[in-house]
């Protein structure tokens, strides 16, 4: 029995040391599948407006030369003048003239131009961006991009158009090309070098008359211009009757001011205004308003009532004879459409016994545009209306500058011929646009600037804060009156 117990415990042991069959357990594979999903993303191009850089006696401006004309290679021009060296029209010695190249193309939404209302709808500012158009009481006002302020209808019945920025294309003394990448800081607009940054404020309307913006016996302190823009309009829109406007005129004559601009031919033009300038000695830049929508005709009325009046009373309180303003800037008519129309109202008044000037007004951009504004038109001086508030890079203290400026580059764009500022100013309340404050103070400023660098030679809009226009979308169209500025 213990032979088999030792005998048991031997084979046991041997049955632990023998070796253990190997487990293998075999991996199934099989070939790596690779799934690509492939994502169409959408991508717009972001369409910029070419751009000019102006540096006018060493101040640099920003403009965007067109809302219309837009692409996606926007160039970039600079204009460098030099005021002090009288040089017009070439480059100098040695410079080279702008040229252009294609600039980064950016990703993102399609801006689209939008229009402002005064005009544009000015601006238009440039307008563009650059102010609403004066004309008779009845008549409404379009709104169009980047303009310059001017003046415009009855609030109750206008709109108003922001003056078209003025947007120069043409170098004066030297022109250097540059090409910079663009940064859009609104969907119309680019200003890269802007030394401010546009803020809006909110502005109470004033419940003063506008005749009583500057009473009889108020006297500013500096020298009157020798055009200021009239217009014989109540606060509510209603005309004014004789007895006023023979005080306003009176007035006006007081200051030393001898020559009027009137935009339309309503409110007793024929009847009382006219009459009375005739008798204080006083001549007008007497303007015809087409009406919005109406086409070149609708200013036959107007023509015909003037010839009328010259026929009968002679045409010697007529200095100018202005066919439209800002017609082309607010789209209401075509070049070709504003050019026929101003030869044939000149063959008319020609026949008639008119032998004074005949011209219309745009902001800048409108001539350095379309050159055969000026050039193949039979206008016989070039009427611009610059506005230094739309370029919010312009402050009140360069308005001066600003308008001499471009007034070179429309020189050098309509060659022989005269240009004469007809509408230019700065309003006295309304939003904080970059540079450019409103306010009783920065006007008086601007207005100083504006006749130090034009020797007095221009229209300054206006007489009297206009409350008959709508406040526009600066909230600044009624606040152009300056009368109570000059000595």
């Amino acid at each position: 029995m213990i032979h088999q117990l030792i005998a048991l415990a031997l084979f046991a042991t041997v049955l632990e040391a023998a070796p253990l069959p190997a487990v293998i357990t075999r991996y199934h594979t099989a070939p790596t599948v690779t799934t690509t999903q492939t994502y169409t993303t959408g991508t717009t191009t972001l369409y910029l407006p070419p751009v000019q850089l102006f540096i006018s006696n060493g101040v640099s401006y920003t403009f965007t030369l067109s809302n219309e004309e837009w692409a996606t290679t926007p160039q970039t021009r600079t204009s460098i003048v030099d005021l002090n060296t009288g040089a017009e029209g070439a480059p100098a010695p040695g410079t080279t003239t702008s040229t252009t190249a294609p600039a980064q193309q950016t990703a993102g939404p399609a801006p689209q131009p939008t229009t402002e209302g005064p005009s544009p709808q000015p601006t238009t500012e440039s307008p563009s961006p650059q102010p609403t158009t004066e004309g008779p009481a009845p008549q409404p006002t379009s709104q169009t991009p980047i303009a310059s302020s001017t003046a415009s209808a009855p609030a109750q019945v206008s709109s108003p158009s922001s003056p078209s920025q003025p947007t120069p294309n043409a170098p004066t003394s030297v022109a250097i090309s540059t090409e910079t990448p663009q940064e859009p800081t609104s969907s119309t607009s680019l200003t890269p070098i802007s030394t401010g940054t546009t803020l809006s404020t909110a502005v109470s309307s004033s419940t003063s008359s506008s005749s009583s913006a500057a009473s009889p016996t108020s006297s500013g302190q500096i020298t009157p211009p020798s055009v200021i823009v009239y217009s014989p309009y109540q606060d509510n829109g209603s005309c004014k009757d004789q007895g006023t406007i023979d005080s306003d005129l009176e007035f006006i004559f007081s200051k030393g001011i001898k020559k009027l601009r009137i935009y339309g031919t309503d409110c007793n033009l024929f009847t009382a205004t006219l009459p009375k300038c005739s008798q204080l000695g006083i001549t007008v830049n007497q303007g015809v308003w087409f009406t919005p929508g109406q086409g070149a005709d609708s200013i036959d009325g107007s023509v015909q009532d003037i010839i009328d009046y010259g026929k009968s009373q002679g045409w010697s309180v007529f200095d100018v004879i202005t066919v439209g303003n800002e017609a082309v800037n607010d789209n209401v008519l075509s070049v070709s459409q504003l050019t026929s129309k101003i030869s044939s109202v000149k063959q008319q008044l020609n026949n008639n016994g008119y032998n004074g000037h005949i011209t219309t007004s745009e902001p800048p951009v409108s001539f350095t545009r379309h050159p055969e504004l000026c050039n193949d038109s039979e206008i016989d001086i070039v009427g611009i209306n610059p506005h230094s508030y739309f370029d919010p890079s312009v402050d009140a203290s360069q308005a001066g500058s600003f308008v001499a400026g471009q007034k070179k580059l429309v020189e050098a764009v309509c060659g022989s011929k005269q240009v004469v500022i007809t509408e230019t100013g700065y309003p006295s309340q309304g939003d904080l646009n970059g540079a450019n404050q409103p306010s009783p103070e920065n006007q008086q400023i601007a207005i100083k600037a504006i006749l130090d660098s034009t020797g007095g030679d221009v229209t300054i809009l206006t007489t009297y804060n206009d409350f008959w226009k709508h406040p526009g979308p600066h909230g600044i169209e009624q606040y152009f009156g300056t009368i109570q500025l000059f000595s």
